[in-house]
């Protein structure tokens, strides 16, 4: 009969949820009993809620957030919450396909542990930039600079681009930054790079989207040189190497 009421037990037993979690649900709002006694506190159940509660088993499955499995059984845009929750599922796979990957090559080539380093140096740069993508391109094509992937995170993956690998004395990070929101975005920079054909490369800025400001010179005191804006207006000096 629909108006039967249920004990939590044989609710539990009909939903395939355990009495812990009913009780927990409860206590949360996202499936309340139809009667609780005033006296005894125990939980009654009618068999239409049946459904709701398999419901959420099904999403709890996924691992869906309770606040998210809210939103799609009252109503909310199922599309869009389990496509969201799709894309946090594709970056806990992409962390673990990248741990994997170390205990790999730590089973193949044995542990290492890099040594610390004494004292200080500098180990990245951030510039800013009109367009993160733009700028990466211009980057890649004008100076061979290799663009990857150097923290993921739950909500997203940050990218850099990288010289050396960590605990190396070469190691380095290269960021460049878009969004005017970010607390410790820079203003317009100036820095150099060390190039091995300085014609060579100041002529490949200039092709990928930079402006030339001083044409390859010999200069006294120094290496020969030159300096380009990126397409944001950053000044990048050349020097040969």
């Amino acid at each position: 009969m629909t108006d039967e009421l249920m004990t939590i037990g044989r609710f539990a037993h009909l939903s395939g949820l355990t009495v812990h979690a009913l009780r927990h649900y409860d206590d949360v709002g996202l499936l309340t009993p139809d009667v609780v006694d005033p006296a005894s506190g125990y939980r009654r159940y009618r068999r239409e809620q049946v459904r709701r509660a398999r419901l959420i088993l099904a999403l709890r499955c996924l691992d869906l957030p309770i606040e998210e499995i809210r939103r799609v059984i009252d109503g909310g845009d199922a599309d869009e919450v389990l496509t969201g929750h799709r894309r946090r599922l594709e970056r806990q796979r992409d962390v673990l396909a990248e741990r994997l990957g170390d205990v790999d090559r730590y089973l193949e080539e044995g542990i290492t542990v890099s040594t610390p380093h004494t004292g200080v140096r500098p180990v990245q740069i951030k510039i800013a930039v009109d367009d993160a993508a733009t700028a990466v391109e211009f980057y890649k094509a004008a100076f061979d600079m290799r663009y990857e992937v150097t923290r993921r995170a739950e909500d997203d993956d940050y990218s850099s681009f990288v010289f050396g690998e960590y605990g190396t004395d070469g190691f380095f990070l290269f960021h460049v930054v878009e969004h005017r929101s970010d607390t410790d975005r820079p203003g317009p920079s100036t820095f150099g790079l060390l190039v091995p054909d300085l014609d060579e490369y100041h002529a490949r800025a200039v092709k990928a989207g930079g402006v030339e400001v001083v044409a390859p010179r010999d200069a006294v005191g120094m290496p020969r040189n030159s300096a380009v804006k990126d397409p944001s207006g950053n000044w990048i000096w050349l020097y040969q190497e």
